[in-house]
């Protein structure tokens, strides 16, 4: 069995986060180990986080990579401008493919993040083989506005300047229209995926989901675009049948067919 690690906050509710990585890892078949940054309380309206020295995540980092095999290496909220650094340190040497979940907005409440944050973030992306913004993080990596399929494209374009050399920009239910439009920029091309987008309020952790699933795909040693469909479709059937907790779902949904 395939071994994936998760950088990634922890969510009290675990609709999102490590909680939502670990499941979305077994759903694949892999197993999952996972480097704590920080601890969120998660309320329908607010979201308040503790972040974790750097002490304490790189003994969690050196207890993993000096003991174990990884096939991926999924980050989603570190949190911590240090933090970030000191997860790039570590994982240099790192082989394993690298899929960045760049956390800078999220459902509940407005935890915007400051100029310095957003610019260590921008240092991981030559580091990372996909990055999986949503449609305002994307904003913010690219520096465009996006309202449009074409925004889509020329935001992933640019966020693929900065070195990454594949972006998934998740449209989601914040673009208009009645599709959620995922569109992928690669070296070799570029993919726009669709599904009709569900009526249910329930979506919380999407994202972690989805660049879970992307890890859990590329782990397998499967294509980055059967890895982003596979996401997008395993994600789609997740909220469908996702347990529902005040505003939030959970991740993992044995309806679909691996």
């Amino acid at each position: 069995m395939n071994n994936v690690l998760t950088i990634a906050g922890s969510d009290s509710l675990a609709g999102g986060g490590l909680q939502a990585d670990l499941k979305t890892f077994e759903e694949f078949d892999l197993f999952g180990v996972s480097v704590i940054t920080s601890v969120a309380s998660i309320f329908e309206d607010k979201v308040q986080i503790k972040i974790l020295d750097e002490h304490l995540l790189e003994s969690q980092l050196d207890s993993i990579i000096t003991q174990m095999k990884l096939s991926a290496i999924k980050i989603g909220l570190v949190g911590d401008v240090d933090n970030v650094q000191l997860i790039a340190d570590k994982l240099s040497d790192i082989t394993a493919p690298l899929i960045l979940d760049p956390v800078l907005v999220f459902k509940e409440g407005s935890t915007d993040c400051d100029k310095s944050y957003l610019q260590a973030i921008k240092r991981l992306l030559p580091k990372a083989l996909v990055v999986t913004p949503n449609l305002v993080e994307a904003q913010k990596l690219s520096g465009r506005q996006i309202e449009s399929l074409e925004d889509m494209k020329q935001a992933a374009k640019d966020i693929q300047d900065q070195g990454c050399p594949n972006v998934v920009i998740k449209g989601g239910s914040r673009m208009a229209g009645h599709s959620a439009v995922d569109y992928l920029l690669t070296e070799n091309g570029d993919c726009i995926f669709k599904n009709p987008k569900a009526n249910i309020s329930t979506t919380n952790g999407a994202g972690c989901t989805f660049s879970a699933a992307v890890a859990s795909g590329l782990a397998k040693g499967n294509s980055i675009e059967n890895s982003v469909e596979d996401a997008k479709s395993f994600v789609y059937a997740a909220i469908v049948h996702g347990n529902p907790v005040g505003s939030v779902w959970q991740a993992a949904s044995r309806n679909f067919p691996l």
